[in-house]
């Protein structure tokens, strides 16, 4: 069906600005709840219980399940293994369409990092300022949920129906490179034509995502005095020697275009981020020799079509070009341990059809061009367009300070996202004849 959405733009822009204030409440009970994931587990459950509540009161067909209950779960190609899920349940809901339309599924992560030292406030009290609602999660990312969620709501309350269904979800475990809610999901058999990540992208566009793994890199050496002329070496002088050539490493990777489409437009830093370094024994009072082993954590990203092995391959060869000597000849080889799982970048056709008409939306909403372009970040989208028939785009609202004290969703922002969500599912789904002569009417 051939849709002139000019008419309903106005309905809808009307509609979202006058319901600004039930979105700032929906969203502020969602920041209100902890959910900040433990890496290993998460304390999701009171807030998923309170937004299947929310989600049966607006009319929406809405199921609370258990990651582990879901048959399939474990045998997924992308479970990993190592979390507990008890007491942890994702969410999906429902607004089915009248037959015969494309299905869209908004997917959203509802756990947040860890409480960033530095809040000067209580991070689970949601308090507005200058036009932004700061708290954990709002931007990262409770704020693009609740905009899905007024965005089926605005076309409810509208009496515009769609062909298609519009599904919902609101899954653990994202955080950390978690992923296996999103996996649940899947191995659940909740699918659609395409799907959108309300991941916060300040309203840009992104059909493609980074990839990323954290590992322990361990130099291994010897310890001890060298009274009787023995030969010691000390693992934190190779360690500190490595984290030289990250930065050079760093440096080389930002002046390299990135792949095509998406990542080819400009230059720009792949991050390699130390976070973390240990050597010696912390427990003792002093330590008069040397450590046996040093450790240096690091957060390496990679563009999509990377694989973890490629990725850990780049970092030996480099290592021992800046070093100048080779491994074979006494250089210390590095050993790599992963942290959590491998993270690869995906990303979605160019010709897709979601891709033009998202923009459309995001111009329409904004006034400004579309940038579309390669996100900054790893995601969940890998999920989606590795491992399913499912292809992942990625839009979300404006903020900043995500995993950091005094994190912020821009208001003004989230209202128009509600505007190009709306708009976009008439246009995707379809509208159904009913819907239509309902807005006539």
């Amino acid at each position: 069906m051939n849709i002139n959405t000019d008419r309903m733009a106005a309905d809808i822009r009307n509609w979202a600005e006058q319901n600004r204030e039930r979105l700032i409440e929906l969203l502020a009970e969602l920041v209100s709840h902890h959910t900040v994931n433990r890496v290993t587990s998460g304390s999701e459950q009171q807030c998923q219980q309170a937004l299947h509540k929310r989600l049966l009161e607006l009319g929406f067909e809405a199921e609370l399940y258990e990651p582990e209950a879901v048959q399939g779960f474990h045998e997924h190609p992308a479970y990993y293994p190592g979390k507990d899920y008890s007491g942890r349940p994702n969410v999906w809901a429902q607004w089915k369409g009248s037959g015969d339309g494309q299905s869209l599924l908004f997917s959203s992560h509802i756990d947040t990092a860890a409480v960033a030292p530095g809040w000067p406030e209580d991070p689970f009290t949601p308090r507005i300022e200058d036009g932004c609602l700061i708290g954990l999660g709002a931007f990262d990312m409770k704020g693009g949920l609740a905009a899905s969620i007024m965005a089926v709501r605005c076309l409810m309350e509208l009496g515009i129906g769609l062909q298609g269904d519009v599904l919902i979800e609101s899954v653990v475990d994202e955080e950390f490179g978690g992923a296996n809610g999103t996996v649940a999901g899947r191995a659940k058999g909740i699918t659609a034509a395409a799907v959108i990540i309300p991941e916060p992208t300040n309203l840009a566009l992104y059909p493609a995502t980074r990839g990323g793994a954290l590992w322990r890199v361990t130099f291994e050496g010897t310890t001890g005095l060298s009274f009787s002329g023995e030969t010691v070496r000390n693992p934190a002088a190779a360690a500190a020697r490595f984290i030289v050539f990250l930065d050079q490493f760093e440096q080389q990777r930002a002046d390299e275009a990135g792949p095509a489409p998406w990542y080819s437009g400009s230059k720009e830093a792949l991050p390699v981020i130390v976070t973390r370094l240990a050597a010696g024994d912390m427990s003792a009072p002093l330590c008069d020799v040397g450590p046996v082993e040093a450790h240096v954590d690091i957060w390496v990203e990679c563009y999509p079509g990377i694989t973890e092995e490629q990725l850990r391959q780049q970092l030996l060869d480099g290592y021992e070009q800046f070093c100048g000597t080779a491994y074979a000849d006494g250089l210390d080889r590095p050993r790599f341990k992963q942290m959590i799982r491998f993270l690869p970048g995906s990303e979605v056709e160019a010709n897709h059809p979601l891709i033009p008409l998202l923009a459309e939306e995001i111009e329409r909403a904004t006034g400004d061009k579309a940038v579309v372009t390669g996100s900054p970040f790893a995601c969940d989208a890998f999920v989606f367009n590795e491992f399913s028939s499912s292809p992942a785009l990625v839009i979300g609202p404006s903020g900043g300070n995500a995993h950091a004290p005094e994190e912020f969703v821009e208001l003004d922002s989230l209202v128009k996202l509600v505007e190009i969500y709306a708009l976009t599912l008439i246009r995707w789904c379809g509208l159904a004849e009913s819907g239509e002569l309902r807005m006539e009417g």
